[in-house]
């Protein structure tokens, strides 16, 4: 099995690399070099640069995606891209692909639609690729917050609360969590599975959490105080309206205004027999060690 990983130098490709390059045979295609197995450069939004990488392929990878940006580099990157390699992987008889979407395609629990442009590409994407999974197998993953080495959004609040002491809560907002090495292992599942696409799955730990409880868990494996501050309406609600009075483009203000960003892993458990090993609190151990040992906190 020849496989491609499309977005390889990211966060979650460098990880599946890693987990994963000494079992298959890994070919990376992204923007920037990748590191220890054959590697493709080119914008996937480029059918061309594509093409060269997908040849002689078996199965690919996709989980190159824009977290933010404008929306013309959303649309570009998630869904041109996605609608590019539903061609080439037909083109080239392709067997499976396993999309790395995401929740904000499925929206919050309350909404049960995307509610920002990021989760409105990721679902056009993700219907880029049904278009043509009669010839191929597709299996579409939509975790929530991912979080391990290398990952850097979480980071930064994790990187905030060690210098300040404070961690600033949404106080209405509950979230799922993975763990990127259970992220990865869910994807090895498919691999070797012989299940027949396109099917959608969300994939996550069995519990979720405010961000109190978040805050304890990362002020615990800080070995320091940490303080929860709330913010409270009445700052972010102007925040938000001069955001959209002045025109510019902020994406996340219905991501944060939404609720329950909150899903579970049962009908993937199911399907596959796969449970997550990591809950918040082992997989923050983990996570914080990795920033700690390579010079990042």
């Amino acid at each position: 099995m020849k496989i491609l990983v499309t977005g390889a130098s990211g966060f979650v490709g460098k990880n599946l690399i890693n987990r994963l390059s000494p079992k298959y045979c890994l070919c990376g295609f992204s923007r920037r070099k990748t590191e220890g197995i054959n590697y493709f450069e080119g914008d996937i939004a480029n059918i061309e640069d594509l093409e060269r990488a997908i040849v002689n392929v078996d199965t690919v990878i996709h989980i190159a995606g824009l977290i933010r940006g404008s929306k013309k580099a959303f649309y570009t990157t998630n869904v041109l891209g996605a609608r590019n390699l539903s061609i080439l992987a037909a083109r080239h008889n392709i067997k499976k692909i396993i999309y790395v979407s995401s929740l904000a395609a499925k929206g919050p629990l309350e909404k049960n639609e995307p509610v920002s442009y990021y989760g409105y590409t990721k679902r056009l994407g993700e219907l880029e690729l049904l278009k043509n999974s009669h010839i191929y197998n597709l299996i579409i993953l939509r975790p929530p917050v991912i979080y391990g080495p290398h990952e850097q959004e979480v980071y930064k609040l994790i990187k905030l609360a060690k210098r300040t002491g404070f961690f600033f809560a949404l106080k209405h907002m509950k979230l799922s969590f993975i763990y990127v090495e259970d992220l990865i292992d869910a994807i090895d599942v498919v691999l070797n599975c012989q299940f027949i696409g396109p099917k959608v799955y969300t994939i996550c730990e069995d519990a979720c959490y405010d961000f109190f409880e978040i805050a304890d868990i990362i002020g615990y494996h800080l070995a320091q105080s940490i303080k929860t501050v709330t913010l409270p309406d009445i700052i972010l609600e102007p925040i938000f309206f001069g955001f959209k009075k002045s025109g510019i483009f902020f994406d996340k203000i219905n991501e944060i205004n939404a609720n329950l960003w909150v899903c579970n892993s049962n009908e993937f458990m199911q399907d596959f027999g796969f449970k997550v090993k990591h809950n918040l609190f082992n997989g923050m151990y983990k996570t914080i060690r990795w920033y700690r040992e390579n010079g990042w906190l």
